[in-house]
């Protein structure tokens, strides 16, 4: 075949792609939203039938219309929450306050017949159960979504399939004290989740899961097509099948990048990296992963992101949307308490708080720590505090890593069990204690994309011991200025609400100026020095810091401005 033929071939394929491709992108978004023909006189039949046999439940299989009808029943509705599908069938069953009003809401089935308009927003978050930050970012988003929008409802998209969305609700009240109205909230439950679990793609991981968040968002609406869709979780290849699909506006949340320039910085800096195919077989797989990654974020009406250092990588992935920093609600209103006293009162202890796994750095605190004690004065040594590790464990992994750490903090180093303590899974409200009374809170994970408990720490009142990269440098710890009640350009010996550190482990610590700030076992020896009016100024001033900063009511404010600034859509269908 001639290379003239060829070029004539792939033209002709790609002209016809683009074709069909416009061709979908008109037709689909009707197929999905549409309901057949005939649908209301077929719901006004199944509860008339009900209606004269008082134990029948009227249910409708409608097939592939199936979602598009529970969209127009949901937009009708006097409860939208009962319209929450059920993994046992595929039927749409008719709620029970619709029922008993059967005329006035047959009539409401008819847009024209409406006297109002009613926007579902769905919200995609296949772990919506978890209890987690993500989690807390998530239902913020949707209390705040259905105040601001009295006749809107909300969608959630999860695959949570072992417990009801009258569960969920219940502990999103235990774990974040949030007060939702249940009757305007739908949970579709999805059976596909395990296509985005990591250990269904023990090979090509990153393009596995990319995949079955596709499918698992094309199950989504099928069985729901909201008029926003609303990603908290981050599955940027969710974005194109929604686009293409049913074309409504995106709205993103990304907690973190799926791949970032860092990792591909990390890779290169691997030892061996140049003799070495696998790695650089790797480095272009991910290379051309980046690539499909910056694809997605086309389709992003509003790109919002956790903090600067998430936002910097966005901006380099998705430069042409518009992006905006939200920090996570940290509650800080409800950790900030008055201290009494001009004095120093608290217990000599340092917390970590972060769950028992490796990324934390869990041993970089001990072996500093024990690197400290060796190296202080007995003065520095009688001021140095105790450290209570606090976390939560996943599983057998991650209790067998804190039996490791208990082994090199007690055997290997030979520290006393009076300086290192360890709390696995324990009550929220005795890990508020310890934020309450004790000096200090450490952080040494690298690149903490944002970093809560840091959060969590200063509104305690508590010093910050952190890691000098992403989230507690560029956002958390930051220089203040309390007499003007905002962040200084500047950080001065006045304005400091925090140390940092840096260690020679760290992946990029010879490009980063590593060197420009002390190492955690420095730090240990430092803190010791501190005098009584030093700690409660660094407190106070931090304090003061994220209260402004990352309280709940600052969350909502912000993404109020997101639903005011998303476009109107038509939905008429």
């Amino acid at each position: 075949m001639s290379v003239s033929r060829f070029l004539a071939i792939v033209a002709t394929t790609l002209a016809a792609s683009v074709f069909i491709a416009k061709v979908l992108a008109g037709f689909l978004p009707h197929f999905f939203r549409a309901p057949p023909a005939q649908w209301r006189l077929r719901v006004n039949k199944a509860m008339m039938r009900a209606v004269n046999s008082p134990n029948k439940v009227p249910a409708l299989d409608f097939g592939w219309k199936n979602g598009s009808v529970r969209r127009q029943m949901i937009r009708a509705s006097y409860q939208p929450s009962a319209y929450t599908n059920k993994i046992s069938t595929q039927k749409v069953v008719v709620g029970v306050e619709d029922r008993a009003n059967r005329e006035s809401f047959v009539n409401r089935l008819a847009h024209n017949l409406r006297a109002y308009d009613r926007t579902i927003y769905g919200y995609f978050h296949p772990y919506c159960n978890a209890g987690g930050g993500g989690e807390k970012v998530l239902w913020k988003a949707v209390e705040t979504t259905l105040e601001k929008d009295p006749n809107g409802v909300v969608a959630i998209y999860t695959g949570d399939n072992d417990v009801t969305g009258e569960d969920i609700l219940r502990n999103v009240t235990k774990r974040f004290e949030y007060n939702l109205d249940a009757s305007r909230i739908v949970f579709i439950f999805l059976t596909k989740r395990d296509l985005v679990d990591p250990k269904k793609w023990p090979r090509l991981t990153l393009l596995g899961q990319a995949l079955g968040s596709a499918i698992l968002a094309a199950e989504a609406l099928f069985k729901l097509t909201p008029d926003v869709w609303c990603d908290t979780m981050g599955y940027p290849f969710t974005y194109p099948i929604v686009h293409w699909l049913v074309n409504i506006p995106i709205v993103t949340y990304t907690h973190y990048p799926v791949i970032s320039s860092d990792m591909l910085r990390k890779l290169v800096l691997t030892p061996g990296f140049g003799s070495s195919l696998k790695l650089r077989l790797k480095y272009y797989y991910w290379k051309v992963f980046m690539l499909l990654y910056t694809f997605t974020g086309k389709y992003v009406t509003i790109a919002t992101t956790n903090s600067t250092w998430t936002q910097n990588h966005i901006s380099r992935i998705w430069p042409q949307n518009s992006r905006r920093v939200i920090y996570p609600p940290c509650s800080t209103e409800n950790l900030a308490f008055d201290e009494d006293g001009s004095k120093w009162t608290r217990k000599n202890q340092a917390v970590i708080i972060a769950q028992f796994r490796p990324e934390k750095r869990h041993q970089l605190i001990i072996r500093s720590f024990g690197s400290a004690l060796k190296k202080a004065s007995a003065e520095e040594l009688r001021a140095m505090p105790k450290l209570i590790f606090i976390g939560s464990t996943r599983g057998s992994n991650d209790r067998q890593y804190v039996e490791t750490l208990k082994t090199l903090s007690y055997e290997i180093l030979g520290i006393s069990t009076d300086l290192i303590e360890f709390k696995t899974d324990c009550e929220y409200e005795e890990m508020k204690e310890h934020l309450r009374t004790s000096s200090y809170g450490i952080n040494a994970m690298w690149n903490e994309h944002f970093g809560i408990a840091v959060v969590e720490y200063i509104a305690s009142g508590l010093i910050p011991l952190v890691h000098a990269s992403a989230g507690p440098l560029l956002d958390i710890v930051v220089p203040w200025d309390s007499t003007q009640q905002k962040q200084a350009q500047t950080a001065t010996e006045d304005n400091r609400t925090g140390f940092f550190f840096k260690d020679p482990s760290d992946p990029d610590f010879s490009t980063q100026r590593g060197a420009d700030y002390p190492t955690l076992e420095s730090l240990f020896l430092k803190i010791t020095r501190l005098s009584s009016d030093e700690k409660l100024t660094v407190s106070r001033r931090g304090k003061n810091c994220v209260l402004n900063k990352f309280s709940d009511q600052m969350f909502t404010e912000q993404w109020r401005k997101v639903l005011e600034d998303i476009p109107y859509v038509e939905s008429a269908i």
